[in-house]
């Protein structure tokens, strides 16, 4: 019988510690590289993928920077690497180099080309496009900050919190409104006004969130516990608005359907 891998080992060995402790659960820097894989390993290149295929024409931004963007995922994936190899203090630093080539690749920032499309959408939508990619700017800064604490899991969790709401989130509340009632027999969004709120809710939450889990979790604040559920609570509000915005939205006729 061959040997099995040292790390199948380990991993078989952690597996079995969670399923047998008093709370089932992962062990802390296993958790944290783990997550680090699912978010920007696999959804932050998904996102600048479709950034680059449709936020040009949407919001009017000069032509991507093909290399560049190429540039951003290989620094992205070292970072991504690094983190799986137990190299935080690495890879914080590559995430947060990824994002800022990434922009820099993308135009956000730069004087546009043409005016931005928000014919049906809110015209708060670029504005929030952009936000989205602040917040993940936020997350990696973040990470690098927490990365150089002790007992930091408060920084950490505002820092998933940023990247997974605040850019996430924020761009499937901005894209998701803006390409769905299209693609669903170019159907109009039911109210734009029901966007904004979404989205403005949503980044409140997430404001209210990040900041209360380091000042909570950390000992800065005790007061800061409160937040929490309130942050919850908002974030949910502005998922409620999300749906209800788009069940309307489907629930229409499309403007070429026989009466």
């Amino acid at each position: 019988m061959s040997e099995m891998d040292p790390r199948e080992v380990e991993m078989d060995s952690l597996l079995r510690r969670s399923m047998v402790a008093p709370v089932p659960s992962l062990r802390p820097d296993f958790d944290q590289r783990f997550l680090v894989l699912q978010t920007w390993g696999f959804l932050v290149p998904f996102v600048w993928g479709f950034s680059a295929k449709w936020l040009p024409v949407f919001l009017g931004l000069r032509p991507v920077r093909g290399r560049v963007l190429l540039l951003a995922v290989a620094v992205n994936s070292a970072g991504v690497i690094a983190a799986m190899a137990g190299w935080m203090r690495l890879a914080v630093f590559l995430l947060l180099g990824g994002i800022v080539v990434a922009i820099w690749a993308l135009r956000f920032f730069e004087r546009t080309q043409q005016p931005a499309k928000v014919k049906g959408v809110h015209t708060s939508f670029p504005v929030f496009v952009r936000l989205a990619y602040v917040w993940a700017m936020v997350a990696a800064a973040l990470g690098i900050w927490a990365s150089w604490v002790e007992d930091s899991h408060g920084i950490w969790g505002a820092s998933r919190h940023a990247l997974t709401v605040g850019f996430l989130a924020t761009m499937v509340f901005c894209v998701g409104q803006r390409v769905l009632p299209a693609f669903s027999g170019m159907r109009l969004l039911f109210s734009t006004k029901l966007m904004f709120l979404a989205l403005l809710t949503l980044t409140v939450g997430c404001l209210l969130r990040v900041s209360s889990e380091i000042l909570a979790y950390q000992g800065f604040a005790h007061w800061a516990w409160s937040w929490l559920p309130v942050s919850a609570l908002t974030e949910m509000t502005a998922v409620t608005l999300l749906a209800v915005n788009l069940f309307a939205t489907f629930m229409r006729r499309p403007p070429s359907a026989p009466v």
